[in-house]
């Protein structure tokens, strides 16, 4: 996997993280039992992300794909216009 990808997946998931770790976010649309596994599971992600592992990129994909948790926690707690440009850009990026 290029190292580009990488780190910009890197930096995308960064931006996520920080939107959902900064307040406590409605989970009910989402595949998440609560905010705190939401949040866990994000800080996994940008966590595998930053020691260039990038095993788990499959599970981004399905993360960012439409109606999936990442879009309805977004929808539900009032950032849809960010996570759209988070999802463009993630859409963006080759990953194969």
């Amino acid at each position: 996997m290029d190292e580009v990808v990488g780190r910009e997946a890197l930096r995308i998931m960064e931006e996520v993280l920080c939107v959902v770790q900064a307040a406590p976010h409605d989970t009910s649309w989402t595949a998440y039992e609560s905010w705190e596994a939401a949040v866990a599971d994000l800080r996994d992600h940008v966590e595998r992300l930053r020691r260039d592992d990038l095993t788990r990129l499959s599970d981004l994909r399905l993360l960012f794909a439409p109606t999936a948790s990442l879009q309805e926690l977004a929808i539900s707690n009032g950032w849809t216009g960010h996570y759209m440009s988070l999802a463009e850009r993630f859409d963006g990026l080759s990953l194969g």
